[in-house]
């Protein structure tokens, strides 16, 4: 049980009774203050790689998280890639960049 209650989103019964299924917390994650994360491709498993086809931001825009950021593509699938955090652009990759797993798309300064 211990193991599950390092998960933010994890509720024991009793939890669930007293707040009720209906209790939404969205836990957002936190980008402190100068704080830079960087925001890499996602692994699709076996997909051809990938390919960032648009932006939807550019470098000092303020994003919050779940704000599309950009749009990765290959012949197969078309995936919107959000923010997880709340922050500025600090800086993006150029489009039309062949993508494998763990590239660099951007980076986030928290503010």
């Amino acid at each position: 049980m211990e193991d599950f209650k390092a998960n933010p989103h994890f509720r024991t019964r009793e939890e669930i009774e007293r707040e009720g299924p209906k209790s939404n917390r969205v836990v957002i994650p936190e980008l402190k203050t100068g704080e830079i994360s960087v925001c890499t491709s996602p692994d699709l498993g076996n997909q051809m790689p990938l390919v960032l086809e648009k932006w939807y931001v550019k470098v000092g825009d303020k994003v919050n998280s779940g704000d599309v950021l950009c749009e990765l593509g290959n012949e197969a699938v078309t995936i919107e890639f959000e923010s997880f955090y709340n922050g500025k652009v600090i800086w993006i990759c150029e489009l039309k960049k062949g993508l494998v797993p763990g590239d660099e798309l951007c980076k986030l300064e928290g503010i």
